[in-house]
């Protein structure tokens, strides 16, 4: 197999950009045009083609033969394939092979990963550039596109050939697998739901303004809104916010998810209306695939170790990472014509693999012998038999197990609740809250000592040591899971907030520093776990046949056909989702499976 570089180069101006576009649909947009493309051939110096030249080159390449390095897969790839019908045999990723091994604590643009290796910096003359199509310019800035494209690529190149030293073999194919998901799209987005969508939205808020006799401008604004309520007699909670104390009527603040349920149907009203006003997360998101599907198929764009768990994070304006399951725009989302939608979904992945790892063997126990999880310690919290029919009593048992296994406090295990994250909202004191966090670390021994375990470890990355910790090892400030992928633990520090005296360990992100501690750092591994069993059974069902269309979390999307073996292919998929991985023999893994048109049960 053949391996090539290139990197395109296209029109852009001060309207039409990738800073005012996602990426899709800038590539998609009737403005678009290419200029040309740099290829690098081996370890010969790239070639520049204009726009011209492109298709007779690419006529002569042999893609079923070829793989393909670019720095942003995606941009290239979707240009490749929707604008000239080319798709390589294998796509090769240095901006996501970086996210893996540099990390995202750093920026990793082609010039700043360049800068970071010492390999030199992009010298393309954008500002030159903007608004002029190829046949517009002259040929000083002809040529200066042409030599930037070819530094570019010839960037790239050395950064994948630095990259590649240490990058796992098997994550080549999980990088492979998550491009394709963006630039050979396959999904549908039904149009007319979408549009329903967003105007049920629009006319549910405007109704309930109108009820009110309120203007919508009111509940958009912390002032008005404040005031709205001390007109009600209702006395507004404060907060501490970054110039000093403000109201806490932020759509998550427990204050205002209080007045949602309180007796007075006005003060309730209310409360939902300041809730929705701030909630457009919907709309904005049916806007996006509506306009999406007039396009051409979804395209699904996932960021390969976009987290620092290195699981998968969701992009370009569409986050299909986070559809939860009652999210109504899952059901405008559909199979194209001849296939199902197979969803495969491993059962509380995390949580077995938390018990698992810390010897939590009644838990443990309960997972093998098909014993519903979170009636018992619901039981043990209210006192009397807790049945999978009692909703609201069985997700506080579930919270239980799911969120206290990573530490949870009794202020968090209150908010949560009254959320409904793990079914109806319940409403719990902070008493009853801090009791429910208590009898979880009581009857939950083991885990609690996996999480000193993990002060332990922390300290031995601090100081450079290695060991082994499980299925995973961990040297030169960095922990290893069991097919070499790292999770970056390089600026890790123990630090004392000189204000507060509050002390730590604490380690660099995006967004700035982060504070870690024991019960994180299980968090942090457990779900990178949970990514590479999903992931190395999604390559399983992809080796089987299957096309794999996108993930969320801990589920796979699979194109099956539906065809009289629909069955049998669905169900082949789930065994794959809950084989048990080489590297944690023994635990009882297990996996749900939705087949449907939609991406529904």
């Amino acid at each position: 197999m053949k391996i090539i570089c290139l990197d395109f180069e296209t029109f852009f101006s001060k309207d039409y950009s990738l800073n005012k576009l996602s990426t899709e649909a800038y590539i998609r947009d009737p403005r678009f045009a290419v200029h040309g493309c740099a290829i690098k051939w081996g370890n010969y110096r790239p070639i520049f083609y204009s726009r011209d030249e492109l298709p007779k080159i690419f006529s002569t390449i042999d893609w079923n033969e070829t793989a393909v390095i670019c720095h942003h897969a995606h941009f290239d790839g979707l240009i490749l394939n929707h604008h000239y019908q080319r798709i390589p045999k294998y796509w090769l990723d240095t901006l996501s092979m970086a996210r893996l091994l540099v990390g995202n604590h750093l920026p990793l643009g082609l010039d700043a990963l360049a800068k970071h290796f010492g390999f030199g910096s992009k010298n393309m003359p954008y500002n030159l550039l903007a608004g002029l199509h190829w046949h517009e310019m002259d040929d000083w800035r002809r040529s200066a596109i042409a030599e930037g494209a070819i530094q570019d690529c010839e960037l790239t190149w050395r950064c994948f050939e630095r990259l590649a030293e240490d990058f796992p073999d098997e994550e080549y194919e999980v990088v492979d697998m998550t491009v394709r998901m963006f630039t050979e799209p396959k999904l549908i987005g039904d149009r007319e739901l979408l549009g329903q969508i967003w105007c049920e939205e629009e006319n549910r808020r405007q109704a309930l303004w109108a009820k009110l006799g309120v203007d919508g401008e009111v509940f958009r604004s912390n002032g008005k809104f404040a005031e709205l309520l001390k007109e009600h007699g209702i006395e507004v909670q404060m907060k501490e916010g970054k110039n000093g104390l403000i109201p806490a009527i932020a759509k998550n603040d427990s204050f205002l998810q209080e007045l949602v349920n309180d007796d007075d149907e006005m003060v309730a009203d209310l409360a939902q209306a300041r809730i929705d006003s701030k909630s457009t997360a919907i709309q904005s998101r049916a806007a996006t695939l509506g306009n999406m599907a007039l396009r051409g198929a979804l395209c699904i764009y996932l960021f390969a170790y976009g987290a620092h768990t290195t699981r998968w994070s969701g992009g370009d304006g569409a986050n299909f990472q986070n559809l939860r399951r009652r999210h109504p725009i899952r059901k405008a989302i559909q199979a194209p014509s001849g296939y199902l939608l197979g969803v495969p979904d491993q059962s509380q992945i995390e949580c077995r693999l938390l018990n698992f790892l810390a010897g939590q063997d009644d838990v443990i126990g309960n997972f093998r012998n098909g014993h519903d999880p979170y009636t018992g310690i619901a039981s043990q919290f209210y006192g009397r038999t807790i049945t999978k029919a009692d909703e609201a009593e069985r997700g506080t048992g579930k919270q239980c197990e799911l969120s206290c296994g990573y530490g949870c406090g009794g202020s968090k295990f209150q908010r949560t609740a009254r959320l409904g994250s793990y079914g109806p909202a319940v409403f719990l004191s902070i008493e009853d809250a801090t009791r429910a966090v208590y009898l979880y670390r009581d009857t939950h021994r083991a885990v609690v000592k996996y999480w000193h375990e993990a002060d332990f470890i922390l300290g031995q990355l601090a100081q450079g040591k290695a060991g082994v910790w499980g299925p995973m090892t961990y040297r030169d400030r960095r922990i290893y899971l069991p097919n070499g992928a790292p999770l970056i633990y390089d600026t890790l520090e123990w630090h004392e907030d000189e204000r507060t005296r509050e002390h730590g360990w604490r380690y660099k992100t995006r967004n700035g520093y982060d504070r870690i501690w024991g019960a994180k750092l299980v968090e942090q591994t457990t779900q990178a776990l949970a990514r590479i069993t999903a992931s190395q059974a999604m390559l399983r069902i992809k080796h089987g046949g299957f096309t794999v269309v996108g993930a969320s979390h801990d589920e796979a999307w699979i194109l099956i056909p539906s065809d009289s073996n629909r069955v049998g292919a669905a169900e082949y998929c789930r065994q794959e989702m809950m084989r048990v991985p080489e590297w944690l023999p023994g635990i009882p893994l297990d996996a749900e499976m939705k087949l449907g048109d939609r991406y529904e049960k």
